[in-house]
């Protein structure tokens, strides 16, 4: 997104948010009207739901799985087969379920608790980033996160930016709020109130949640251990990265506000990055092997894998040919963002990589 952010690129930022958060409105609409229904699951998202992307030192892909997949057993929780924190003693007793949770400075998220819970077994951590002019709430439903986390036993935490649209800092802007620090004391508070594994904390995100998940993928890299994005990507100009950060990515070839093959965004001025040109970077910053392999998912879904990274993670990049700005799976089609295709489900795949990034991090 470029190497200088100037007065002009802040303002470029500004009206990027103020065209992003129309979109999302619209998001929101469709998900109202929609209400808290269920997207039912094909099965072609059956088959990605079973699909691990994830290590990197795995064969080579092939037309279902992409480089360093696998496949846990059928019916199974992909987090049983990772070695956890040790148990958390006292037990942190929670009620299992949503709620809202304010920090003393007014700042808000959703805190979600799965059945699973028992106060005693550290479970993993996703923080789950809404777009500009969406919020926490249809964040959640739109992406489907909480329902995953019950399935597999995890908690999340989904915060609302500030800002009217709200919009995250993801640069960040010198006269923006601290959404860094924020997010930081939410997971310290998540950490002080729960039985939370510190080595399993995870971000994403879309859109400019996406972008904010790699603003934390730099500013908080000793808490989170892996990012799992839709519809934006970019490496931080003079980040310094102390440890090897795995990045999955899902990106429509048709995306109309974040242009796969680079631009500006949404007509606002701010400049994109080539979305493969920003996977490569990060697989540059990772150590990763020069050259990714390419496989074909599904009819429309291809991925980018690179692989031999540092501390054996993965980069890893689906592109959705003719896909909009989109989470793939959703439960809803928004026409002005373009299609949604429901080949891949970014939920199912992104957890998969993050219970594969675990295992890979149990070896270094």
């Amino acid at each position: 997104m470029g190497r200088r952010y100037d007065g002009a690129m802040c303002a470029a930022n500004r009206s990027m948010m103020r065209r992003y958060s129309l979109a999302a409105l619209l998001v929101v609409a469709a998900a109202v009207l929609a209400g808290c229904a269920r997207g039912t699951s094909t099965g072609a998202q059956r088959t990605a739901a079973r699909t691990a992307t994830g290590s990197a030192q795995a064969a080579r892909p092939t037309a279902s799985s992409p480089a360093g997949a696998s496949s846990p057993a059928a019916g199974t929780s992909a987090v049983a087969a990772v070695p956890t924190a040790a148990p958390c003693a006292p037990a942190k007793p929670y009620a299992a379920g949503s709620s809202d949770v304010r920090t003393p400075d007014g700042r808000h998220y959703v805190l979600y608790v799965p059945p699973g819970y028992d106060g005693r077994q550290a479970l993993p951590v996703v923080i789950n980033l809404h777009g500009a002019g969406s919020n926490a709430a249809q964040q959640a439903f739109y992406s489907g996160f909480q329902r995953k986390a019950a399935q597999e036993n995890f908690i999340t935490i989904t915060p609302d930016a500030l800002g009217t649209p709200q919009a995250w800092n993801f640069i960040p802007l010198p006269d923006g709020a601290d959404d860094v620090g924020f997010i930081r004391r939410a997971l310290d508070a998540t950490e002080a109130a729960l039985c939370v594994d510190p080595a399993r904390v995870y971000a994403t995100g879309i859109s400019s949640g996406a972008a904010m998940s790699v603003r934390l993928a730099c500013s908080l890299q000793d808490r989170i251990a892996a990012i799992g994005i839709v519809a934006a990507l970019w490496y931080p100009p003079g980040c310094p990265m102390a440890k090897a950060m795995p990045v999955l990515e899902f990106h429509g070839t048709a995306d109309p506000l974040v242009p796969f093959a680079g631009g500006t965004v949404a007509n606002s001025g701010l400049p994109a990055p080539a979305i493969e040109d920003a996977a490569a970077a990060w697989a540059r910053a990772d150590g990763c092997a020069s050259e990714p392999a390419r496989a074909r998912f599904a009819n429309h879904v291809r991925s980018v894998a690179y692989s031999e990274c540092r501390d054996d993670i993965a980069v890893v990049l689906f592109v959705v040919e003719g896909g909009g700005h989109t989470w793939p799976g959703a439960p809803v089609d928004i026409a002005a963002l373009g299609p949604t295709t429901q080949e891949i489900n970014a939920t199912d795949q992104i957890w998969q990589f993050f219970v594969a990034q675990a295992m890979s991090a149990t070896r270094r």
